[in-house]
């Protein structure tokens, strides 16, 4: 089991924003999370990569439960194994886009300098973002800025890649190309959890969960 979410609440206030969710990810699987706005979806995303701390329930990610671990352990696991997409995704201003897609490598060191060139290459060609790679942020679109978010959660290979609408800011054609980079992702045994309101993107999981009210409601598709 790779993660393993279990009755999980969020409460702000006397409103729970996530209420008693549970639900499993392997290696490989690939899960999307839909429904209305305001249902929960970004707050459930927040809640398992750590970026808050539950109410109540547990996370345990490789047996290892977050809630018993210290701040700079999850900041590693964050790092190393768990790959973040958030709307409204932020580059650091004075570097280049090539250099916001590397940028993690100078944290974890993972792979040799010749690996982080060859993905970082592919991810650029993959995404279109050759043209631009040596542009500052202020200079580009927001979908562009979107597509080098994208790029630079997978330059270290993540185990998981947790990714809240990642097509949201993009046009049709671009978010065939996310489309096509998560779907060869998850082929190569990577797991993805998706939050989206484009159908098309959510149809590729193999399991889709419709939340409403904090909880999952149904299952569209899979389990």
């Amino acid at each position: 089991m790779l993660l393993r979410v279990h009755n999980l609440t969020k409460t702000f206030g006397k409103e729970d924003a996530v209420n008693s969710v549970s639900f499993d990810v392997n290696q490989g699987d690939y899960v999307a999370i839909i429904g209305p706005s305001g249902s929960g979806k970004t707050t459930l995303l927040s809640l398992i990569t750590g970026m808050l701390s539950p109410t109540t329930g547990d996370i345990l990610y490789d047996q290892t439960k977050l809630s018993q671990i210290s701040k700079r352990e999850l900041a590693e696991i964050r790092a190393r194994e768990l790959g973040l997409v958030f709307q409204f995704s932020e580059l650091v201003g004075n570097l280049s886009i090539r250099e916001n897609i590397l940028l993690p490598a100078l944290f974890t060191k993972k792979f040799s300098n010749d690996d982080y060139k060859r993905k970082c290459d592919y991810l650029i060609e993959h995404l279109a973002l050759g043209d631009i790679q040596n542009s500052l942020p202020r200079e580009l679109s927001g979908g562009q800025i979107q597509k080098a978010a994208i790029a630079r959660s997978l330059i270290n290979d993540p185990a998981i890649l947790f990714a809240d609408e990642p097509s949201g800011d993009l046009d049709p054609d671009n978010s065939y190309l996310v489309q096509l980079l998560l779907n060869e992702y998850n082929k190569r045994n990577h797991s993805i959890i998706l939050v989206t309101h484009d159908m098309k993107l959510a149809y590729d999981a193999q399991t889709i969960y419709e939340m409403r009210n904090g909880k999952f409601d149904q299952v569209i598709k899979g389990q």
